[in-house]
């Protein structure tokens, strides 16, 4: 394939900015593709003054509202462009969220002028040295950008990615009007949504080619349970639709040479690992494990209700009734936090909760953990269950999105024979979790099976290369697909399109 310019556009990238897995996914899959020879950069927006300091100036935008910088430095892998803008910049480092817990206000306008500055430069207006020959847009936050691409024949090809169709970007319909798109856009064949306007739903219908973050997701959105009202549309374009695995740096989750970890492991040299739990267990201040038949359980992400967190709440009870230890690390809903923090205190020496995110901890609960509880209602991907089979933390999750596409289930026969690497649970619920715990420390106290349980999670291989394999034939076939932007009839042709979408998801 002959090398690409790729623009890239989202919300997070790690390190400079992270929430979520989209800022892994926009902080790896760039610099997958440049080292394969493309020509990858980034288009974020700064939320900090911090994020500019060492950013030269590129360009003021047209209509005065801020300007374009590049950063550049060894802690990421490829160019970035900055949007400055003050909406952005007062939000102090926190890119969705006030302190209140609350949306920012000026979402639906600042996330607009994302979508506006990514389709300028992939017109080539905004920066004369470089137009790229794919823009690639990443959830509601840059629905926009096919929109405006496709309302001016742009050159370059469009792909989009959903990362989470839970959250699809829905906001009052003159928001149209402030940001200077026409009137047609507010039509069930455009971005309507049922009386207001929906910035996912750009992406979704205007877009060359279409992908989401594993294969199981991509099936699962075309359903009126996973699709939140797009499901219709999603089935309508399911001929662009590709569902593509995300990876994880193997280098920086490697626990062969994590700098986290003082006991370093591998599938051939284990025995680090129930090192590295003594020392996560005396660290959290939990009782020593004396008994070898005794578990470390751990839940690593966000508390909320797509996680579970709510069923991690309910089967509390019956968890500590187990001879278990459990470790949790993660935020999200308030009240949840609270009742879990509430709950280690009642209960010292088994429970440790740490609402919070903390890197360098991640690392070692994966480290020194025997099993990871995922009971997802939906997971898009989902990367914890990953890290933690890389770490020989055995993953019990509901069998949904990537969890499905990633972690093979042990159920009766031999892990040796099956290549089993976790559990599934039977639903997302407190029963089917008991049950699943109950499952999982059976299987933990045959020694034998669960080394080779532990085994087969380790070597299983979650690398960027592949992924950015994947996305390159997409790329192709936007290119390939794309309409010439000189044909007339191509906005009549690709609105005849739209309208059967969207008549499925009304």
């Amino acid at each position: 394939m002959r090398p690409l310019k790729i623009l890239f556009v989202a919300a997070e990238m790690a390190p400079l900015v992270k929430v979520g897995g989209l800022g892994d996914v926009v902080g790896a899959l760039p610099a997958a593709l440049a080292a394969r020879g493309h020509d990858a950069r980034v288009l974020l927006p700064a939320y900090d003054p911090v994020m500019t300091r060492k950013a030269r100036v590129i360009t003021l935008l047209p209509d005065g509202s801020g300007r374009l910088l590049e950063y550049r430095a060894s802690t990421v892998p490829v160019p970035v462009w900055l949007l400055e803008t003050a909406g952005f910049l007062r939000r102090g480092g926190r890119p969705y969220l006030t302190r209140a817990g609350t949306p920012w206000a000026d979402d639906p306008l600042q996330f607009g002028r994302l979508g506006r500055t990514a389709a300028d430069i992939a017109s080539g207006r905004l920066v004369d040295a470089w137009q790229p020959d794919v823009l690639h847009a990443n959830d509601w936050h840059t629905g926009l950008a096919p929109v405006w691409m496709h309302l001016e024949n742009s050159a370059a090809a469009s792909v989009f990615t959903v990362h989470n169709l839970g959250y699809i970007g829905r906001f009052a319909a003159d928001i149209l009007s402030r940001l200077g798109l026409p009137p047609s856009m507010n039509h069930p064949e455009a971005l309507e949504f049922y009386g207001d306007i929906a910035y996912m739903k750009g992406g979704l219908a205007f877009a060359d080619q279409v992908t989401t973050v594993s294969p199981r997701y991509a099936a699962e959105i075309q359903t009126p349970a996973f699709g939140s009202g797009l499901d219709g549309l999603v089935r309508a374009r399911s001929d662009r639709l590709t569902g593509i695995l995300n990876g994880i740096d193997l280098e920086a989750w490697n626990p062969a040479t994590d700098p986290a970890l003082e006991n370093h492991f591998d599938a051939v040299r284990p025995d680090g690992k129930q090192d590295e739990r003594d020392r996560l267990l005396h660290g959290l201040g939990l009782d020593p494990v004396t008994d070898p038949q005794t578990p470390v359980l751990a839940w690593v992400g966000r508390l909320t209700a797509q996680k579970g967190a709510d069923l991690l709440v309910e089967a509390l009870p019956g968890l500590m009734e187990r001879s278990v230890r459990l470790v949790v690390l993660g935020s999200g809903d308030r009240e949840t936090e609270q009742t879990l923090v509430r709950a280690a205190r009642s209960r010292p020496g088994l429970l440790a909760v740490h609402p919070t995110f903390d890197e360098a901890l991640a690392h070692r609960i994966y480290a020194g953990a025997d099993m990871l509880l995922l009971p997802s209602r939906f997971e898009p991907c989902g990367l914890t269950q990953m890290y933690a089979m890389r770490y020989g933390t055995i993953p019990l999750v509901t069998p949904v999105g990537g969890l499905a596409d990633t972690v093979v289930d042990s159920g009766d026969a031999a892990p040796q024979e099956a290549k089993a690497c976790g559990f599934h649970l039977a639903r997302p619920s407190v029963s089917a979790l008991l049950e699943g715990v109950d499952r999982a420390v059976g299987t933990f106290r045959q020694p034998d099976r669960w080394r080779t349980l532990v085994r087969n999670a380790m070597i299983r291989r979650f690398d960027w290369d592949s992924s950015a394999a994947a996305y390159e034939r997409v790329y192709q076939s936007a290119l390939r697909d794309k309409p010439a932007p000189d044909r007339p009839d191509m906005p009549r042709r690709r609105s005849r399109r739209r309208h059967r979408a969207t008549l499925g998801s009304r």
